[in-house]
C-alpha cells in the first residue's frame, strides 16, 4: 500500500470520525479517565521512588546504623567517628533524625522556622555544595562554636527574595547572632522539608549511644553495598555490644544475629521507604482503571464495526486486503488515544493539584506532586497504546466477519456469535474488575469507619494549639522558662472567647516524647512523658480517675509529684499507683529526685485509633528537672493549647500580639485546631478511601458505559429479530424480561469473578485494614449492591428500546 493510499484512507477515516462528535468524545472520555488514573499514579511514583537522587554518584550513597521499622537506618552520636574510620567508606555525615522550629530575628522581625542540623561532613559527603556561599567550618562545627545559617533555596527565594547579598547577613538564632553562610542549590531534595540548615555541633569524642541521628556515608571506589555492611556489622555491633550491661549481653547478641547494624542505600531507607506500599497500592487500582477503560473502549469500537460491518463485507468481497481495510479503524485508535492523552494529562493535572495536601510531603522529597516529562511521555504511551489494542481487537473481529451473510442480508446480519461472546465477554472483565476496586474502597470505608468509632481519650472540639519554642538565648532554665509561661498564660485568659489554656511539652496526640522511668522496685521501663501547667487536663476534657491532678501549688520546692495515665497504673503498678514512687535517673546528678504518685488519668491513644493507649506519666512544668529541660529544647518547644468558647475561633495574629505584650520577640507558629489534628491521626487511611475510592467510583462509570455499550449495541443489531418476534406475538414485557435476563447473566458471571479476585487479593490488603477482615460481608455486600443496582439502571435503556420497537418498521429495514 502506497503512503499516499494510506494517507487518504485515514483522512477520510478522521472525518467520518469528526461527523460523529458524541461517539468520538466518549471515547476520549472514556480513555481519559484511565490514563488519567495511571498518570498521576505514575507521577507519584516517579516523584518518589523512580527518580534519580540529584546527588553526584548517589548509588554509593548509604546509610549506616541499626535496623529501624520501615527499612530505616537510626545511629547513635557515638557511631560517627569508629564508622568514619571503616575502610568501606570515603566519607560520612550525620544529622538530627527529625526537623525542628528555630526563632530568627531579622531587624524587627522575629519568625519561626523549621530548621535541620547536620554536621559538615553531611553537604560534602552528599557531594552538592551550597549553591551560594559555603559549608559550615571546622569552628562552626564545634560544640559551643559560632553559630551559622545555611537557606535553603525556597527559604532564600521566599524570605530573602532571591538576593545573593543575604548570605554574610547576620541574623538573630535563638538570641543568638549567627551569619549566613550559604544558600542551597535548588536540586536539592530532603524528605522532609526544612527552611535552614544548622550545625549539629556535636563532640567527636562523644559516647552518646541515644538513637536520635542519621548516619550517611559515600562508598569508598569499589566498595559494594554488601561489603559495607558486614563491616558496619562488626563496627556497630561492637560499639553497642561495650554500652551494654553485662546481663542484657546475651539478648543483644541475639539480637544483633537477627537484625545486624548495615548499611542501606540512602534512596530507599531515607526516600522510598517514607510511603512504604501505598503507592503501589494506589498504582494496582490505577491499573484495574485503566483496563476498564481499555475493555470499555473496545467495546465502543466493536459498535463502530457494527454500524460498518456490511461495508466491509462488500470491500472485502471487491479483494480489499484485511491491512487496508484495517488502517481506517488504526487511523480512528490514533486520533482517540492523541486526544484521550491530551484529556488524561490535563485531568492529571487538575487531580495532582486537587489532592496535593493530601499526599505527605515526606513521600515526594519534600516537593508537591507535579508532572514530569517522564510523566508526559507515560500518558501518551498509555493513550495511543490502549486506542491502538481496542483498534486491533477490531480489526481480528473483522477478519472474522461472515461475509456471506452481511452480503446476503444488506447489513441486517446482526452480531454474529462470536461478535456476541466478544462484547459479552467484554462486559464480564468490566464487571469483575469494578468488584474488585469496589471491595478494596469499601474495606477501606469499614476501615476508617471502625477507627472512628474509637475515642482518643480527649476532647477535641473548640480546642486550638500552637507551637512556642521559648528564645534560648533569653530563656536558659527552668525557672526562666516557667515565668515566661506563667506571664503567657495569664495574658491569654484574658483574650475574648478563651475558656482554659494550658502549656505542655507536646500535644497529647500525634506526637511522642520517650523517658525513661525507674520504678519502686528498682526496674527501669521507657514511657510516655509529658511535662504540663496544671489545666491540660481541662482542655483536653481526660478525667482524673484517682485521686487528684496537677495543681498550682506544686510548684518548684514542694514535693515532687506526678500524674499516671490508667494504662501506666495497670501495667507497672498493679492497679495501685496513688503514693507509689517513680524517678527518672541519670538527669539531675546520679539520680533525679523521687516524684510521689497523686492520681490516675485516663488513656489516650496518642499514636492514634489504630494503636493503644501507652503508658503516660505527667509532671508539673515547675519542677521539671533542669537536665531534662536542656534535653528538650534540642527536640523542640512546648505545645499551648486553648479551649474557646461561644464559637469563637483563636486567630494566629491576636495570639502573636498578646503574647508580645508579655515577652517581645517571642514568635510562635503553626496554630491548628485539635480536630485537625485528630483527623490526621487516621490520615493515612482516609487517603487509602479517597484515592481507592475515586478509582472505584471511576471503575463503576465505566463499567456502566460499557455495559450500556454492549446491551445498546446488541439490541440495534438484534433489532429486526425483535421486531419479528414482536409480530408472533411476543408482547412488549417478554422482550423487556428478555434483555434482562440476557444482562443478568453477563453481570452475574462478572460478579462471581470479580468476587473471587477480591476474596483471594484482599489478603494483600490486610496491612492497610483495621478491624475489618478481607471478606468483610457488610462490605461485600453493599458492593454487589451497588454493582447489581447500578448494571440494571445500565441495562434498562437498552431493554425498553427492545421492547418498543415496531414490528412494521423493523421488517421494512
Amino acid at each position: 500500500m502506497s503512503p499516499g493510499v494510506a494517507w487518504r484512507e485515514a483522512r477520510q477515516a478522521w472525518r467520518g470520525l469528526l461527523r460523529r462528535p458524541g461517539y468520538l468524545m466518549l471515547a476520549m472520555l472514556t480513555l481519559a479517565l484511565g490514563v488519567a488514573t495511571t498518570t498521576a499514579v505514575f507521577a507519584l511514583i516517579d516523584q518518589a521512588l523512580l527518580r534519580p537522587l540529584p546527588f553526584p554518584e548517589s548509588a554509593r550513597l548509604v546509610t549506616i546504623g541499626q535496623y529501624h521499622d520501615g527499612d530505616r537506618n537510626v545511629a547513635a552520636p557515638a557511631y560517627r567517628e569508629p564508622v568514619r574510620a571503616m575502610g568501606a567508606v570515603a566519607s560520612v555525615g550525620m544529622l538530627r533524625a527529625w526537623t525542628m522550629d528555630a526563632n530568627i530575628a531579622r531587624g524587627d522581625t522575629a519568625e519561626v522556622v523549621r530548621s535541620m542540623r547536620a554536621d559538615r561532613g553531611f553537604l560534602d559527603t552528599l557531594g552538592l555544595p551550597p549553591m551560594l556561599g559555603r559549608n559550615f567550618s571546622v569552628e562552626e562545627d564545634r560544640p559551643q562554636g559560632p553559630q551559622a545559617v545555611i537557606l535553603a533555596h525556597a527559604h532564600w527565594r521566599q524570605a530573602y527574595g532571591a538576593d545573593p547579598a543575604a548570605v554574610g547577613r547576620v541574623v538573630q538564632l535563638e538570641g543568638q547572632a549567627a551569619e549566613i553562610v550559604g544558600v542551597l542549590p535548588a536540586s536539592f531534595q530532603w524528605p522532609e522539608p526544612f527552611d535552614v540548615l544548622l550545625p549539629l555541633q556535636q563532640d567527636p569524642a562523644t559516647r552518646s549511644m541515644t538513637t536520635n541521628e542519621i548516619l550517611i556515608a559515600r562508598l569508598a571506589p569499589s566498595v559494594d553495598i554488601p561489603a559495607a555492611s558486614a563491616e558496619a556489622a562488626t563496627v556497630v555491633g561492637q560499639l553497642m555490644l561495650n554500652d551494654s550491661t553485662a546481663d542484657r549481653r546475651d539478648m543483644l547478641r541475639q539480637h544483633l544475629r537477627e537484625h545486624p547494624p548495615s548499611a542501606l542505600p540512602m534512596l530507599s531507607s531515607l526516600f522510598q521507604a517514607q510511603s512504604g506500599n501505598t503507592l503501589w497500592l494506589f498504582s494496582a487500582a490505577a491499573g484495574c482503571v485503566l483496563l476498564i477503560a481499555a475493555v470499555n473502549l473496545a467495546s465502543l469500537m466493536l459498535l463502530r464495526i457494527l454500524d460498518r460491518s456490511h461495508d466491509h463485507a462488500v470491500r472485502l468481497a471487491l479483494g480489499a486486503s484485511l491491512p487496508r481495510l484495517g488502517l481506517p479503524m488504526l487511523a480512528e485508535g490514533a486520533l482517540i488515544g492523541i486526544g484521550g492523552a491530551a484529556a488524561g494529562l490535563l485531568f492529571a493535572w487538575l487531580g495532582l493539584r486537587l489532592f496535593a495536601g493530601a499526599v505527605p510531603l515526606v513521600w515526594l522529597r519534600g516537593e508537591p506532586p507535579a508532572l514530569s516529562a517522564a510523566s508526559i511521555a507515560f500518558a501518551a504511551t498509555c493513550g495511543v497504546g490502549t486506542a491502538a489494542f481496542a483498534a486491533l481487537l477490531g480489526i481480528w473481529r473483522t477478519r472474522r466477519l461472515p461475509l456471506a451473510a452481511e452480503l446476503v442480508g444488506g447489513g441486517r446480519g446482526g452480531w454474529s456469535r462470536s461478535s456476541g461472546r466478544l462484547g459479552k465477554s467484554l462486559v464480564v472483565t468490566q464487571v469483575a474488575l469494578a468488584v474488585v476496586l469496589l471491595t478494596g474502597a469499601g474495606l477501606f470505608m469499614r476501615t476508617l469507619q471502625e477507627l472512628s468509632n474509637i475515642p482518643l481519650g480527649i476532647e477535641s472540639q473548640q480546642t486550638y494549639v500552637f507551637n512556642l519554642s521559648p528564645v534560648k538565648g533569653r530563656v536558659e532554665t527552668v525557672e526562666a522558662v516557667d515565668r515566661q509561661t506563667t506571664r503567657i498564660l495569664e495574658r491569654l485568659r484574658r483574650m475574648p472567647g478563651v475558656a482554659d489554656v494550658a502549656a505542655a511539652s507536646n500535644p497529647p496526640v500525634t506526637t511522642q516524647l520517650n523517658f525513661s522511668v525507674e520504678l519502686s522496685d528498682r526496674r527501669e521501663i521507657s514511657s510516655q512523658y509529658r511535662f504540663m501547667t496544671p489545666d491540660m487536663f481541662a482542655v483536653f476534657g481526660i478525667p482524673v480517675l484517682v485521686g487528684r491532678g496537677l495543681t498550682p501549688s506544686d510548684v518548684a520546692g514542694a514535693e515532687s509529684v506526678c500524674v499516671v495515665s490508667e494504662a501506666f497504673a495497670r501495667r507497672y503498678l498493679d492497679g495501685d499507683a496513688l503514693g507509689k514512687l517513680l524517678t527518672m535517673p541519670f538527669y539531675d546528678g546520679p539520680r533525679s529526685r523521687a516524684m510521689r504518685v497523686v492520681g490516675v488519668v485516663g488513656d489516650v491513644r496518642h499514636a492514634g485509633p489504630s494503636e493503644p493507649a501507652a503508658p503516660v506519666m505527667y509532671t508539673p512544668m515547675a519542677q521539671l528537672p533542669g537536665a531534662i529541660w536542656q534535653i528538650i529544647r534540642g527536640f523542640g518547644g512546648l505545645t499551648y493549647s486553648l479551649r474557646m468558647q461561644g464559637g469563637i475561633a483563636a486567630d494566629e495574629a491576636a495570639l502573636q500580639s498578646a503574647i508580645a505584650e508579655v515577652a517581645p520577640g517571642q514568635p510562635i507558629s503553626n496554630l491548628r485546631a485539635m480536630t485537625t489534628v485528630v483527623a490526621s491521626t487516621t490520615g493515612q487511611q482516609a487517603l487509602n478511601l479517597q484515592l481507592v475510592g475515586l478509582f472505584a467510583a471511576l471503575a463503576l462509570l465505566l463499567a456502566s458505559v460499557g455495559l450500556y455499550a454492549v446491551m445498546a449495541t446488541s439490541v440495534a443489531a438484534r433489532r429486526h429479530e425483535f421486531g419479528v418476534r414482536a409480530a408472533l406475538g411476543a408482547p412488549p414485557a417478554r422482550l423487556l424480561r428478555q434483555v434482562l435476563l440476557e444482562s443478568a447473566r453477563q453481570i452475574g458471571l462478572g460478579l462471581a469473578i470479580g468476587l473471587t479476585l477480591a476474596l483471594s487479593g484482599s489478603r494483600v490488603l490486610q496491612g492497610f485494614l483495621f478491624g475489618v477482615e478481607p471478606a468483610d460481608p457488610l462490605a461485600v455486600g453493599l458492593v454487589l449492591a451497588v454493582l447489581a443496582l447500578t448494571a440494571v439502571a445500565a441495562a434498562w435503556v437498552p431493554a425498553v428500546r427492545a421492547a418498543r420497537v415496531s414490528p412494521m418498521q423493523a421488517l421494512r429495514t
